[in-house]
């Protein structure tokens, strides 16, 4: 088995990808441990906070961090490995997608911190599909101050039809 070894150049897009990391999980709010101890890890690129990896810090979140600290740390991998890879000319095509990034009670301040984010990231196309609780008012609070267009869909996509 060989051992792969990164180039100057890859150390320095990983240190990148940790700075953009740690600024993002303050921006975002994050809070269950401090943000100075969080590491990328040179080979596997997967955060690490005091040795072990973020996603397996706990097998019951909930007990041991916050959820919504969690999912605080999801968006600023996805967003940190997006802007390393437009400022490094990488490969990443330009796109994210998120799914209810809201979810876990996330504080309606912290959304739009990361909403903002993603709508003043140049060359990026983001894909965000909320349902901000059903409320018009959270999802003002949320979209305060953000470039966005929005499609609303039907409240129902899929319907059954009988037949007949």
């Amino acid at each position: 088995m060989s051992k792969f070894t990164n180039s100057f150049n890859d150390n320095k897009k990983i240190e990148l990808l940790e700075k953009h990391f740690r600024e993002l999980a303050r921006k975002f709010d994050y809070r269950s441990a401090q943000v100075r101890d969080i590491s990328i890890h040179p080979t596997t690129l997967i955060p690490y906070l005091e040795g072990l990896e973020l996603r397996e810090y706990s097998t019951d979140i909930k007990s041991d961090s916050s959820a919504s600290d969690f999912v605080r740390l999801i968006w600023a991998y996805l967003i940190s490995i997006y802007k390393v890879s437009y400022e490094k000319s990488g490969n990443q095509p330009g796109i994210l997608l998120f799914d209810e990034p809201a979810q876990h009670s996330m504080g309606l301040h912290s959304v739009n911190k990361m909403l903002k984010e993603l709508s003043s990231l140049e060359g990026l196309q983001s894909i965000v599909a909320a349902s901000f609780d059903q409320s018009d008012a959270a999802f003002k609070e949320s979209t305060e101050g953000v470039q966005f267009n929005l499609i609303r869909l039907p409240r129902k996509l899929i319907q059954h039809i009988q037949p007949g």
